[in-house]
């Protein structure tokens, strides 16, 4: 009786030690797995912060050559915004830089005179025809009862507490409106999307430069298909840089050049940068929005 209490003793001893085993096997294990996934997240954000210093280094050298950019326009045909990615070193990393001036859909912001309520007349021509185009003329008022600087209830509009009634931050914001949703705002590839006519950054004329010829085409009843065509050939050849150059257009008469005058320029005021930053564990991407001003440029939005 003895002999098998102590060998169930000497087995259960013999299991309790195996279970020690065990646990202290697996809290080895966990706190291995611990620490290499700390070792791995310390790693990531090492490199998040150096890419992000990087991209921040490339783009104050893209903030200064665009403020010294004292041309007369900003076009496809110059080398610094022709998309040809130019690339900085910085020790171990590469960054790639590319450079979209943008001001070449219409400005929504821009829509308004000064009071905030009345739109200009040299836009309601081609606002409407947008949103012809966008199969969304019902909600012209709708949209400017939006962004307006009123509550008053437009013809055809309406007026809702999340309203914002104030220039937008961007066209996002359009999608309190029920009648908006991603699909009418942002582009699939193949139908029109509010995105491919309108923009939030800009408001000081559409750059003729860097407008698809979608837009261009619903600029003037004066422009038709073909004078659209004529006008993207010429700044392909040569970007345009005022009046003259529009004058030497076939189609485009003095009186067109006049009513354009407040709806068109040839520089852009706003520029997308994008900034791929290259290491040897990998590569990050920023896209960056920045906005010309006098002396400078200040950033408006950063993406990572």
């Amino acid at each position: 009786m003895r002999k098998c209490c102590r060998a169930s003793e000497r087995g259960f001893i013999l299991v309790a030690v195996l279970l020690v085993s065990t646990l202290f096997l697996g809290t080895a294990l966990s706190f291995a797995l611990f620490a290499r996934n700390e070792a791995a997240r310390a790693s990531a954000e090492e490199f998040a912060a150096v890419t992000r210093g990087i991209a921040m280094a490339a783009l104050g050298e893209v903030r200064e050559a665009i403020a010294l950019d004292d041309g007369p326009s900003d076009s496809r045909v110059e080398r610094i915004y022709s998309g040809i990615p130019v690339e900085l070193y910085f020790s171990d990393y590469t960054a790639r830089i590319t450079i979209d001036p943008l001001d070449g859909h219409i400005p929504i912001n821009g829509l308004l005179l000064p009071d905030g309520v009345t739109i200009k007349n040299e836009y309601s021509y081609p606002w409407a025809r947008a949103l012809e185009a966008l199969n969304m003329g019902h909600l012209a008022s709708v949209i400017l009862d939006f962004i307006d600087a009123d509550t008053l209830i437009r013809a055809g509009g309406r007026e809702s507490d999340d309203f914002p009634n104030r220039r937008l931050s961007g066209l996002s914001e359009l999608l309190r409106l029920p009648e908006i949703t991603d699909g009418v705002l942002h582009s699939n590839g193949t139908d029109p999307a509010f995105e491919d006519f309108f923009t939030a950054h800009g408001d000081s004329g559409i750059n003729i430069n860097m407008a698809p010829i979608w837009v261009i085409a619903i600029l003037d009843p004066g422009i038709d298909a073909d004078t659209a065509e004529r006008i993207v050939e010429s700044r392909a050849e040569g970007a345009l840089t005022g009046p003259d150059d529009l004058a030497k257009i076939p189609g485009i008469s003095k009186t067109l050049i006049t009513r354009l005058k407040n709806v068109i320029n040839y520089k852009s005021v706003y520029f997308r940068v994008r900034i791929e930053v290259i290491g040897r564990n990998g590569e990050r991407n920023f896209e960056v929005t920045v906005k010309r001003e006098q002396g400078g440029c200040s950033v408006i939005n950063w993406r990572e």
